[in-house]
């Protein structure tokens, strides 16, 4: 409540459109789901499921108040430190079935490009991501997410079987990853594809070799399935240090994306192996997503806040725990 009125009040005395006209810089937004219907998914992890109304809401505003181009043509624009004001990417985690049965129809209509991040394990055999289960959205706690992405890396088959979940997860299709017919259609279509890793386990936490595949043989699948040779990675979670990041490079990824908050500014800093994105929990308001996308995202006292597990961030070295970003 206290962060949707202080929002309210940046946006009434116009301090987001100033911040937009003045920063030069370019917001990169992370999308995961959308589906269906008009309010908030009952079932799966509530922060990624986007009413598809709220979606084509948030994109109308984008175009009238952005330039939206393809993440490649940000990215070259950053190499060539040319001018990123104004300039904003949409992209999507997961490569959920939402995106493409009701995202994407929206996007095609108001000619927005966007690029989506395939977890190449997932298409096929079509299981629900396991932070959707209904056994971890009942046990989650700060605590048991911290274990499950470090000590259990991120691994879904092993935190569900740590969970021993005696019912099927049962989630709408909508909220089930997409299969290869539909992302190579869409891709076909003008849909950009990046790679999101293999089998979206917590990149720190991995040796090198099992690092090298997450990153490789994840690329070659989507290329064998799609046709699309995809050259920029999303982080799993978020979760990136300086091995992993230098991994990404020695792999030949052109660039790749974070969850840590923030805009992305050329100059002699910028790291495109390092960009960063504003990420898009379901439940934002208007003006919060506003004033997010021009860089005012409030620090609030900690008993105000959505939840502490939304902040991202760098992990120093692998026996750091892993940083978890839900929304």
């Amino acid at each position: 409540m206290l962060s949707s009125l202080l929002y309210a009040g940046l946006g009434a005395i116009g301090l987001p459109a100033l911040a937009r006209r003045l920063r030069d810089a370019g917001v990169i937004l992370c999308y995961h789901n959308v589906v269906g219907g008009t309010t908030a998914a009952p079932k799966g992890e509530p922060s990624l499921h986007l009413p598809v109304n709220a979606f084509e809401r948030q994109m109308r505003w984008l175009a009238r108040h952005y330039q939206v181009v393809p993440l490649v043509d940000l990215i070259g624009r950053l190499e060539q430190r040319r001018t990123l004001r104004r300039l904003a990417a949409v992209t999507f985690d997961d490569a959920y079935l939402g995106v493409f049965q009701h995202a994407w129809p929206v996007l095609r209509e108001l000619q927005i490009p966007a690029t989506v991040f395939v977890v190449a394990n997932a298409p096929t055999g079509g299981e629900p991501f396991w932070w959707d289960h209904p056994a971890v959205q009942a046990a989650a706690t700060p605590q048991r997410r911290d274990a499950w992405l470090s000590e259990l890396r991120g691994n879904g088959v092993a935190i569900l079987r740590s969970l021993a979940p005696a019912v099927d997860a049962a989630l709408p299709n909508d909220q089930k990853p997409a299969d290869w017919t539909t992302i190579a259609r869409a891709a076909q279509a003008g849909l950009t594809l990046g790679v999101h890793s293999r089998t979206h386990r917590a990149l720190p936490t991995l040796s090198d070799a099992e690092l090298e595949d997450e990153l490789v043989s994840s690329r070659e699948v989507i290329a064998r399935e799609t046709g699309t040779a995809a050259d920029v990675f999303a982080y799993p979670y978020g979760a990136w240090n300086r091995r992993v990041r230098e991994a990404v490079r020695a792999a030949g990824y052109r660039a790749a994306v974070t969850l840590d908050y923030g805009l992305n500014r050329a100059g002699a800093g910028a790291d495109p192996l390092a960009l960063s994105r504003v990420n898009v929990p379901a439940g934002i308001s208007d003006a919060a997503l506003e004033a997010w996308l021009a860089g005012l995202r409030l620090r609030l006292p900690a008993a105000h806040r959505p939840d502490p597990l939304l902040e991202s961030r760098e992990i120093a070295d692998r026996q750091t725990s892993v940083g978890w970003e839900r929304a």
